[in-house]
């Protein structure tokens, strides 16, 4: 996002990491249009006249609907949508899971917030091509044991970011992995009955540890993806923990983005095995 004044949509603005967004965009200036669940945490988000919020399950197409005409009725074309929606129950093997529960989790780490940006795309800025942002979980490269629902439904808005790239030559639209960070999440993981010794053990000594991607960090990151653009960010999958996205390391990786059509996308591992061995 350039310097001047935009208007940044975020969903779940009540969480942890959509509250120290909505903070950082409004303190510099930008309007804020954000949904939450809970009025416990968004209260220091009221004093800012350009801050526009909304009670949203975005689980119940009702009340997502409801949010659309309110965006609809402010008048206000959005620059920047962020879904900072994540759910990362149930923490079971996918056989002892509740079906219903497996299914409602995938829906709202991925169908919900694609109904949503379907829902809110013609409110976005004409002008120019705007951001669309989703955060991802781990799972890309391997096997997250106990995590399947958050996992499949996060790995779905990382595929559709790559679709909706090409679909759509006025969207700037990736996933940022952005790693383990303290939040309210891990807490929720905590307090599962059914987690298992090692994940409950795992997530704990995380919380207890000075480890953890700061929230500041991830805000930069989204930062920059918006100011690359198109041509770089688009349809891509980052990780701000990993991903030599800092300086000075950066404009060796944009050099790569531009060369690597297929880069931070989801690509089957080894895809040129058999035109390599061809002649065998």
């Amino acid at each position: 996002m350039p310097d001047q004044h935009k208007t940044v949509l975020i969903l779940s603005v009540s969480s942890d990491i959509g509250l120290f967004l909505a903070q950082r965009y409004l303190s510099s200036g930008h309007s804020v249009i954000g949904t939450y669940r809970s009025t416990q945490t968004i209260k220091g988000l009221t004093q800012y006249p350009n801050c526009h919020l909304f009670a949203c399950d975005i689980h119940e197409p009702r009340s997502l609907s409801a949010f659309v005409e309110n965006v609809k009725a402010l008048g206000m074309n959005w620059d920047t949508f962020i879904s900072c929606v994540g759910y990362p129950l149930p923490l079971q093997p996918f056989f002892k899971s509740d079906f219903d529960q497996w299914q409602q989790s995938v829906e709202v780490n991925s169908l919900d917030q694609l109904r949503a940006i379907h829902g809110l795309y013609p409110f976005r800025n004409p002008q120019g091509v705007s951001n669309v942002v989703f955060f991802a979980g781990g799972g890309a490269n391997n096997a997250v044991v106990d995590f399947s629902a958050y996992t499949i439904g996060k790995i779905m808005l990382t595929k559709m970011c790559e679709f909706l790239d090409a679909e759509n030559p006025d969207l700037n639209i990736f996933i940022v992995g952005p790693g383990w960070t303290k939040t309210k999440t891990h807490q929720m993981i905590l307090n599962d009955p059914h987690i298992s010794k090692v994940k409950y053990e795992e997530t704990q000594r995380f919380m207890q540890s000075k480890a953890g991607t700061s929230l500041e960090d991830i805000f930069q990151c989204i930062q920059w993806m918006c100011t690359q653009g198109k041509a770089i960010a688009s349809g891509r999958n980052f990780s701000v923990a990993y991903d030599p996205w800092r300086v000075p390391k950066r404009e060796k990786l944009i050099a790569q983005l531009k060369a690597d059509n297929g880069m931070y996308k989801l690509r089957r591992h080894n895809n040129d095995y058999l035109q390599q061995k061809s002649d065998e």
